[in-house]
């Protein structure tokens, strides 16, 4: 009996032969150089995925775990000598021994010195690209036979070559590769996580808008534009961060135009108005300076309100130096890993910067291809968190009164990954009165005053609602007040 057990734990064994045995060893080079290139760069840890059991070489499956629990554990933002060796001290006999059997903080310093740590991306390339070839190779695939032409390949271009290897088998086969299940099947299922709202997400700080849009959900990218000087920034605060502090739901905002005092001093401003709405505080005393006594105990009184209120690190900042979207997307993935959070806002949506010289059709393009970047990163089945994205409509076509995807120009197709696209311009003189728009609340039709300024909301795409009304919301910009008013339809051919 026990001999037959030994047959068949042979059986599952791979024969290790000479070529294998090269293979793994330039898996071993990669992954010493990847995981000493993080202990150089510990910021980029959560953008390379490393599943600790796949890691070859034992010394370094160590240190690579002795990294991760030095950030996850101690959120350490640096490494150095102290750090790791009292982080080791405190953990069990048999941890501490094996970092002394390995060499302790020496063989990482050693390392660091003989590895090009700017290289990270290629290191993780290459250590992928061994680890698929060995899986090839375990299942029998020709890798050997064809070493001359493979190992002139990266990764991308052994994906599609043995991509085309089984398809090539397959070519004269009728054979459904798309899975066909039963249409009712957990349907139960499917009924109670509907009826929890598990798909809703975080709602707009405006009931009409949100009737519209159906809230924020998880695994999707919303983008609002708005031609420049509109409120893109107003709004995002208005209808996205005032929503997030409401129901203590971190966010981080990741901003390329605004500083970080703007939104501080709309927020003030919000609450003091919605708080004392006879105070008529207008946000432009940030500006004239001088407060008096009166607006120095208001603005008292709504910092204490957020400092009493709102949880500490509950809305994060960072402001980009010089936007790039390979950064942006680092930032999201640092921020959902270390910190769950969940909801992040990019204000504003531009190109790179290194395009930003020479923007052409090619960079619009790449713009697009970003988009798709972003979106692959932030969908349901990777780190299911949701992105507002804010930009700037086409400046030709100001005084169009219909908006929709066409509005965005040339990087219209930036809106192919996107689950909501909400466009936003000002209503026009020649609309209020009851002479231009039919505003309905209701049953009841709305008279827009032609002393008040009024957003009118398009919806272009939306999968969680309709398409085919526009909202209207009051707006007071310098004193950040914003009023539900009702709903209209405006004909698409008056574009």
């Amino acid at each position: 009996m026990v001999e037959k057990q030994n047959v068949k734990k042979k059986k599952k064994q791979v024969v290790k032969s000479e070529f294998y045995k090269q293979l793994e060893s330039q898996k071993k080079i990669a992954e010493q150089q990847l995981i000493i290139s993080l202990y150089s760069h510990i910021d980029s840890f959560y953008d390379y995925k490393v599943k600790v059991e796949n890691i070859t070489d034992t010394a370094w499956k160590f240190y690579y775990i002795l990294l991760r629990d030095l950030i996850k554990i101690n959120k350490i933002s640096k490494i150095d000598e102290l750090t790791v060796n009292a982080f080791v001290s405190t953990r069990k006999e048999a941890y501490q021994k094996l970092y002394e059997r390995y060499g302790g903080y020496k063989t990482i310093e050693r390392a660091i010195a003989t590895v090009e740590s700017e290289n990270i991306d290629g290191q993780y390339l290459q250590m992928q690209k061994y680890a698929t070839l060995l899986r090839f190779c375990e299942m029998g695939f020709p890798v050997e036979r064809n070493w001359d032409k493979i190992q002139k390949m990266d990764l991308e271009e052994i994906n599609a070559y043995f991509e085309g290897l089984v398809a090539n088998a397959f070519i004269q086969t009728d054979f459904m590769q798309d899975k066909v299940e039963d249409l009712f099947e957990d349907v139960n299922r499917l009924i109670e996580d509907a009826d929890e709202g598990i798909d809703v997400g975080l709602p707009l700080d405006s009931p009409l808008l949100n009737d519209v849009q159906n809230g924020l959900p998880l695994g999707h990218i919303t983008l609002l534009g708005a031609h420049s000087g509109v409120g893109k920034t107003f709004l995002t605060i208005m209808m996205h961060i005032t929503s997030c502090i409401k129901h203590n739901e971190p966010l981080l905002i990741i901003a390329n135009e605004e500083e970080r005092p703007r939104y501080v001093f709309n927020l003030l401003t919000a609450y003091i108005n919605l708080k004392h709405p006879n105070a008529n505080f207008n946000k432009r005393v940030f500006h004239r300076g001088g407060f008096t006594d009166e607006e120095k105990e208001l603005l008292a009184e709504a910092v204490e309100y957020y400092k009493t209120n709102v949880q500490d690190n509950i809305v994060k900042f960072v402001n980009m130096q010089e936007f790039n979207m390979g950064k942006t997307i680092k930032i999201i993935k640092k921020y959902a890993n270390l910190y769950d959070i969940k909801y992040f806002i990019l204000d504003t949506l531009k190109l790179d910067n290194d395009t930003q010289s020479r923007a052409n059709d090619q960079s619009w393009l790449q713009l697009q291809q970003n988009m798709v970047k972003l979106y692959n990163v932030i969908k349901p089945s990777n780190l299911n968190v949701h992105v507002w994205v804010t930009t700037q409509l086409r400046k030709d076509n100001r005084n169009s009164k219909y908006l929709d995807q066409s509005s965005l120009g040339i990087a219209k197709n930036i809106a192919d990954v996107v689950s909501s696209l909400i466009l936003v311009r000002m209503v026009s003189e020649g609309e209020k009165g009851g002479k231009g728009l039919v505003v309905k609340r209701g049953k009841q039709q709305v008279i827009l005053k032609e002393d008040n300024d009024y957003m009118l909301f398009f919806w272009d795409k939306n999968r969680q609602g309709s398409t085919n009304k526009q909202a209207i919301l009051r707006v007071d910009k310098g004193r950040n007040m914003v009023k539900d008013i009702g709903y209209t339809k405006i004909d698409q051919q008056l574009m």
